[in-house]
């Protein structure tokens, strides 16, 4: 795996040495003392890699990323530590389909960069994506950025990353980088929580929706769910394609009451932590049961629902005529939520059956 490096780190003034007069440098000589060497700034390594929680309304997602932005404490101002993801040869971003990193599977971005020690509070992912407004999508060739491959007949769509994004996104549990030692961190974006099309637009918008995780201090929820939650035998599924719309959202605390991706605040129900699509398979040999997995989660209490009818997930659309397609809060239907504990290096299980 090739090493990539740090662009930024910190920004030091020399110190000037003087250069000490004389020879015999006797008590009372008159000659100054040289003033110390500036000390050296106290750092650390840090490798990092990238996950994603499965869709299924859409079959690549490719990101064309040129760097990771760090920062220290919440001054916007400051100078980011800069990771460069291109190509040290071409100039060209590092380029991969989201989709392929899957269900625990992650893909290496860089590994022992040196950078300052300390605790980091936010992060950017920068992708190259040229539209810098929605409508600019519109007749602009999807392959010039990041881009989605909707169908298979190859449908193209270019991905716009909205405005907000450009100032980094403060993160949820900051990340230490020790002096003298090193950490490892996991993107895991949750496509279903961040990537959407609001109509009439050409692109789909990708919304700074992703987790910084430590993965030493992790752990992992996975599972089955039976066929006949699936199937819309229940009547809570969007359709009777056990193949289609399953998914299990995750929500932080035990007891919980499962909301969808937009909470209402008229209510008590919760929004998602992070989510997985439930894989099935008829043909595979199991087509009693499909499976998921969500894995690099902080240590602590979950609860966990299933739902088979994640397809009719909105996301909000600010521009919307209505309320409705403004808040897109919907009503889906979850099934047996379950309390799950998650601790470090552990994969704790959550199945889902019928009940008696």
């Amino acid at each position: 795996m090739k090493q990539f490096t740090v662009q930024s780190i910190f920004y030091l003034a020399a110190a000037t040495a003087l250069a000490a007069c004389g020879g015999g440098g006797s008590s009372g000589s008159g000659n100054p003392a040289a003033p110390a060497p500036a000390p050296a700034p106290e750092t650390g390594t840090l490798s990092g890699a990238i996950t994603d929680a499965a869709v299924d309304e859409v079959i690549e997602v490719n990101l064309r990323v040129t760097a990771l932005e760090l920062r220290q404490g919440d001054d916007a101002g400051q100078d980011p530590v800069v990771i460069d993801l291109t190509d040290p040869d071409t100039g060209e971003p590092m380029t991969f389909n989201l989709l392929d990193y899957q269900n625990g599977e992650t893909l290496e971005l860089f590994d022992g960069e040196e950078i300052p020690a300390g605790t980091y509070e936010q992060v950017r992912l920068v992708l190259e994506a040229p539209a810098q407004t929605p409508n600019a999508c519109d007749g602009q060739d999807p392959l010039l950025g990041s881009y989605v491959v909707e169908d298979d007949m190859g449908t193209l769509a270019g991905i716009f990353v909205p405005s907000g994004a450009n100032n980094g996104i403060r993160l949820s549990a900051p990340f230490e980088v020790p002096a003298g030692g090193s950490t490892a961190i996991v993107v895991d974006f949750d496509l279903r929580q961040s990537l959407h099309r609001p109509p009439p637009f050409d692109c789909y918008f990708l919304r700074p929706s992703y987790r910084i995780v430590e993965t030493e201090d992790s752990g992992a929820i996975a599972g089955t769910v039976d066929v006949a939650l699936m199937d819309g035998s229940n009547a809570m599924c969007s359709d009777d394609d056990p193949a289609t719309g399953n998914a299990v959202y995750l929500y932080e605390g035990a007891g919980q009451t499962p909301g969808d991706l937009n909470g209402d605040d008229a209510d008590a129900s919760a929004e998602p932590f992070a989510t997985a699509a439930v894989t099935f398979d008829p043909l595979a040999g199991n087509a009693g049961e499909g499976a998921y997995r969500i894995g690099f989660l902080p240590p602590g209490e979950y609860t966990a629902a299933f739902t088979c009818a994640a397809d009719l997930e909105r996301n909000p659309d600010p521009e919307g005529e209505t309320e409705d397609e403004r808040l897109a809060i919907d009503d889906l239907m979850f099934q047996q939520p379950q309390d799950v504990p998650v601790d470090t290096g552990v994969t704790s299980t959550a199945d889902f059956t019928p009940e008696a």
